[in-house]
């Protein structure tokens, strides 16, 4: 309970207050960050190497890589605008879902998409023993659940181009899909898997609205097949409307 208590508290920060759960996860993320970078310069890699995501080293039982991974961001301005992002949207997901269930999504998500950027990894081996790390995967899905749980809000992309609801949404994946262009696709498998499956889990978002059709249809057809072995009870007499099925 008194983590729980803590974790409703909020910290003053420029003018504004910080809720608890986005504090840690801009701390941990930083301390994280610092201390991989300083270690691998100085030859004792070991904490970098052994918290980012490997797909050969999930593959080996290092299952905790699905969920330390975001924690390291390597570049100084992914690492800024990373936390930048996660103080602008998370804020307010944390009032929308509460600080237990925005830390479980966070981490969640990114154990999943860990667990996708794996299964890809299985059908094209190179990316095996490739690094990935950065926390930006899983907060341009962020991006992407704030966009649909506040659709009349308007963010200034680069601080240029206004943006809200699901143009915001189709901004996030296509600028994922522009790096992707340049740099090449492999780096961005976890931010495309973070992307569609934030997508798929909310409704609001058009991937989600194709799954909840998806889900209906498989539920209806489901239905259908039961409700084909349904037979009449024969009626207790000739003139009884048979009324009940087995």
């Amino acid at each position: 309970m008194a983590r729980l208590r803590w974790l409703d508290r909020s910290f003053p920060v420029l003018g504004g207050r910080v809720p608890a759960p986005i504090a840690l996860l801009i701390g941990a993320t930083f301390l994280a960050s610092i201390a991989g970078s300083l270690s691998a310069r100085n030859g004792l890699g070991g904490l970098l190497e052994a918290g980012v995501l490997v797909p050969n080293g999930v593959f080996h039982g290092e299952v905790w890589r699905l969920v330390t991974w975001p924690l390291f961001e390597l570049d100084p301005i992914g690492l800024v605008f990373g936390a930048l992002g996660l103080f602008w949207f998370g804020n307010e997901l944390v009032r929308a879902w509460g600080p237990g269930r925005f830390l479980l999504a966070y981490f969640g998500l990114a154990a999943a998409a860990g667990l996708v950027t794996c299964i890809v990894a299985l059908g094209f081996p190179p990316m095996r023993p490739l690094p990935f790390l950065g926390l930006w995967p899983v907060v341009s899905a962020l991006i992407i659940a704030w966009a649909t749980y506040f659709p009349g809000r308007e963010v200034f992309v680069y601080f240029v181009l206004p943006l809200r609801g699901q143009n915001l949404i189709y901004a996030t994946l296509g600028g994922t899909l522009l790096f992707a262009l340049l740099g090449g696709f492999t780096p961005f498998v976890p931010h495309f898997s973070a992307q569609l499956l934030m997508m798929a889990a909310l409704r609001g978002t058009p991937l989600g609205q194709i799954w909840a059709r998806l889900k209906y249809e498989f539920a209806y057809r489901r239905w259908r097949r039961r409700a084909s072995k349904l037979k009449a009870v024969p009626p207790a007499s000739p003139d009884e409307t048979p009324r009940w099925y087995h």
